[in-house]
């Protein structure tokens, strides 16, 4: 019931007919059941925004998913009446009629894909079965073959509806994308298709509506409930000029919202779109076993005639009982649990992080961070809470705050720098307008320098403003920037007309980072490191208050990603942790890069392979331990699938198990390889935190 594909399915088209559909991804995959790319079966977001399904109605969607059970209810009844009809005496074209119907309808499926396969060339799991039965019943054993036949594809259903739980946790992310859109006109409102909305369209939210596209609040106060994509249960209180999400459900007031993202480019749509493209990175594992399957079943069928005849003409077995045997290693040989036990673990990990606001790129992600113990922090936004308030202001004689704070938010105006938003944030409270500037010229993440109210004015890092200050005001200056990063605290140089200034930050590490550090040493990261832009005596600051190992600081962006580089060639392969924005370049060069509170940011989607769309540190500690439960479940599945086929086919080679045992024993495998990968869809107190 298996078959071997390649990935030729495209994602919005219906998968093929019959119970089994394809399990895209190349190499030897399962089509069994469930075992279908995640959202396969899903609704799916089309390309004009609006939501469609890959069934025809509900009707024949529950159809679908009901036909396995279907048929192997139906070849159990034929098989049960066939027995009862024999003990009973009934005559022999009755009951192997009865017995005929049995092995007909538990046939189907295996027909259909053994069809398939064997145009392309390959030899799959279900025409190893096929072939089983096929030879019991030439042997003159049909009701073995019958029952063959029905114990696989009643152990499939009992998959098929146990995976159903695991693409239900995906499938809910599809069920937050609204399908229309309250638009506001001169004449009132309409309803409108999403696909209809164009940026700069404001868009009426209602209390308990769904937010149908990514915008910002131009009008009204209420709470919005984020946890469908976040994972937070606490609501967030949004006014005006706050930006709400598709898919997240406003609980209070009444919202417009004037649209940001259209439909195929908002936050939601992202999301879905790089959750079912999460299939195509499949863990290592999983591609070894993708290689080997095709020769694998090849030879299992060699091994099994083999078998057959040397026991035959070498031993002393009769022909009947040498065939039994050759078909019950056939059986036991085949590999249906082997196949299932990684692909099954892994999307069941990946649906449980959804569940929590994690956004898993691949099943290879969460191999490899189980794996790595070495760990690297950016800090602003990161281990700290990257909310930076400016707290002081050092000015040159003749130079007031008022006067330094306006000429300073003159240049940060056009930044999204955290030390660029506090600046303009205490404009705000003093309610100050920054001036207006001429030829503003940017060198990014270092310095920026403007024209303002007839000054030349300049602002950046303090190591880079001394070349720029007056030779006999530079130690002033220099004692200013040692006395606050010697209070931890962060500085930005405001040089105006060749005098010094200084701007103060505060920025407070979060209260759950050295918890959070605790748990990843707990869970067996052996090294951590940060990287910041910082100066020296901030980064040594912060770093002896959390029992960080190393630090590495007044770093640009490009130096972080050399550093980081570095650190990987130290350590062998490395998890980088940022905000998504700044450190885009390290999170993408590192073995897995985890973003955190990236909501919104398209940056961090694109850069990092482990997204926390939620603003909390502790997430990297849960997906940390997430992977390792999750490499531990692959290992005990794959052992229990090579352990089953060692053990059943001694038995078999030596006549000691007869092939309705056989059966149970091979399938019974697969089925607790399957439920075995679904306990990843509950959390432990190990991956809660608790001790």
């Amino acid at each position: 019931m298996h078959r071997y594909a390649h990935d030729e399915l495209d994602h919005n088209q219906a998968p093929p007919s019959g119970p089994r559909r394809m399990f895209a991804g190349g190499g030897i995959t399962p089509a069994r059941h469930a075992l279908n790319p995640i959202l396969l079966d899903a609704p799916v977001v089309s390309a004009d925004g609006s939501r469609a399904s890959v069934f025809l109605t509900p009707v024949s969607a529950a159809i679908e998913r009901s036909l396995p059970l279907i048929i192997a209810g139906g070849s159990g009844v034929f098989l049960l009446a066939a027995f009862v009809a024999s003990r009973m005496g009934a005559p022999s074209p009755l009951s192997n009629l009865l017995v005929l119907c049995a092995f007909a309808t538990a046939a189907i499926p295996a027909v259909s894909s053994v069809w398939e396969s064997l145009q392309a060339w390959r030899v799959d799991i279900d025409a190893l079965m096929l072939l089983g039965a096929g030879l019991a019943a030439i042997i003159g054993s049909p009701m073995e073959g019958a029952l063959l036949l029905f114990l696989f594809a009643l152990s499939g259903a009992l998959e098929e509806y146990s995976l159903d739980r695991t693409q239900a946790a995906i499938v809910s992310l599809h069920n937050l994308m609204p399908t229309e859109a309250i638009v506001l006109t001169e004449s009132g409102t309409a309803k409108v298709s999403l696909k209809r909305v164009a940026a700069g369209q404001r868009v009426l939210v209602r209390p308990d509506d769904k937010v149908p596209l990514d915008g910002t609040v131009v009008e009204g106060d209420s709470s919005v409930n984020e946890s469908a994509i976040t994972g937070e249960s606490v609501p967030r209180d949004k006014s005006v000029g706050d930006r709400v999400f598709a898919g997240t459900t406003n609980l209070q007031g009444r919202l417009v919202v004037e649209v940001t993202k259209t439909a195929t480019d908002s936050t939601l749509a992202r999301i879905l779109q790089l959750v079912t493209e999460a299939r195509h990175q499949r863990a290592g594992v999983q591609r070894l076993i993708d290689r080997i399957g095709p020769t694998y079943s090849v030879l299992v069928v060699v091994a099994s005639v083999s078998t057959g005849l040397l026991l035959h003409f070498a031993g002393s077995v009769d022909g009947n009982e040498s065939v039994r045997r050759a078909i019950a290693l056939l059986i036991v040989c085949s590999p249906c649990a082997l196949v299932i036990a990684t692909p099954v673990a892994y999307l069941s990990a990946i649906a449980a992080a959804a569940r929590r606001g994690v956004l898993i790129k691949g099943g290879v992600y969460l191999e490899t961070l189980a794996r790595v113990h070495a760990i690297v922090f950016d800090k602003t936004g990161t281990l700290t809470t990257g909310r930076v308030k400016l707290s002081r202001v050092a000015t040159h004689d003749g130079v007031s705050e008022e006067e330094a704070l306006r000429l300073a938010g003159a240049l940060e105006a056009s930044s999204s720098h955290p030390l660029a938003n506090a600046v303009m944030a205490e404009l705000a409270q003093r309610r100050l307008e920054p001036y207006a500037t001429t030829e503003l010229h940017n060198v990014a993440g270092q310095s920026m320098r403007a024209k303002s109210k007839g000054h030349d004015v300049w602002i950046g890092r303090p190591r880079l403003a001394i070349e720029r200050i007056d030779e006999e005001h530079r130690a002033m200056f220099e004692e200013w920037v040692g006395d606050a990063h010697r209070a931890g605290q962060a500085a930005s140089g405001l040089v105006i007309d060749g005098l010094p200034n200084l701007l103060v930050f505060e920025d407070h590490v979060r209260a759950t980072t050295a918890g959070t550090l605790g748990r990843l040493r707990a869970n067996g990261m052996r090294r951590i490191e940060m990287l910041t832009g910082d100066h020296e005596q901030v980064a040594r600051t912060i770093a002896e208050q959390l029992g960080i190992d190393g630090y590495r600081a007044n770093l640009l962006p490009e130096e972080k990603l050399t550093a980081a580089e570095a650190l990987r060639s130290e350590y062998g392969h490395i998890v980088m942790v940022g905000d998504g924005v700044n450190d885009a370049p390290a999170l993408a060069s590192a073995d897995v890069g985890i973003a955190i509170g990236s909501i919104g940011a398209d940056v961090a989607l694109e850069a990092a392979d482990i997204v926390l769309m939620n603003d909390s540190l502790e997430g990297v500690a849960w997906v940390h331990a997430h992977a390792r439960r999750t490499a531990g479940i692959v290992r005990q599945n794959l052992t229990l699938a090579i352990g089953v086929i060692a053990v059943l086919s001694g038995f078999a080679v030596a006549g000691r198990i007869p092939l309705p045992l056989a059966v149970v024993g091979h399938e019974g495998s697969t089925v607790l390889v399957a439920l075995n990968a679904l306990r990843l869809l509950r959390s432990t107190p190990a991956e809660r935190g608790e001790a």
